[in-house]
């Protein structure tokens, strides 16, 4: 019914043909990426390994949820403020949320994402102050983030 006007090349000959458009590509790529990217090939990002203070946590669990206000309920949340998939921020971003405000600010439904960025910066440098202010981690230095 339906004819072909062309024989179809072979699996080998297909496979040739599609390596030489991909480096092709690759080619006319190549000076944008590097010019884009200060010259060199982009390799991994170097890992900065984030401050972690257990004790800090723990402060920071003991207050009340800065969204509601609900007290013995807290955790320590962590801001998702320039953090990659499968890491946390920095423990000096924390600020405390009870179960139920971790759990809806982690999905995403109560705030929108640029509302959600500006209270997360709100509620870590108000916790920060909040902990020293009350002396209730004195033996450590925690950073200014």
């Amino acid at each position: 019914m339906f004819s072909r006007p062309h024989p179809r090349p072979d699996r080998e000959q297909r496979i040739a043909e599609r390596a030489q458009r991909n480096a092709a590509q690759a080619q006319t790529c190549l000076p944008r990426r590097t010019a884009v990217m200060g010259g060199g090939t982009a390799g991994p990002a170097a890992k900065v390994k984030p401050w972690r203070s257990e004790a800090y946590r723990r402060a920071v669990a003991s207050l009340p949820c800065a969204n509601c206000c609900r007290v013995g309920n807290s955790q320590a949340a962590h801001a998702n403020l320039g953090k990659s998939m499968g890491s946390k921020t920095s423990d000096a971003t924390c600020f405390p949320l009870c179960v139920a405000c971790h759990e809806g600010l982690d999905r995403g439904a109560m705030f929108t994402k640029e509302k959600r960025r500006e209270m997360e910066a709100l509620w870590g440098a108000q916790t920060r102050a909040v902990v020293e202010g009350m002396g209730l981690c004195p033996q450590i230095n925690i950073p200014k983030e």
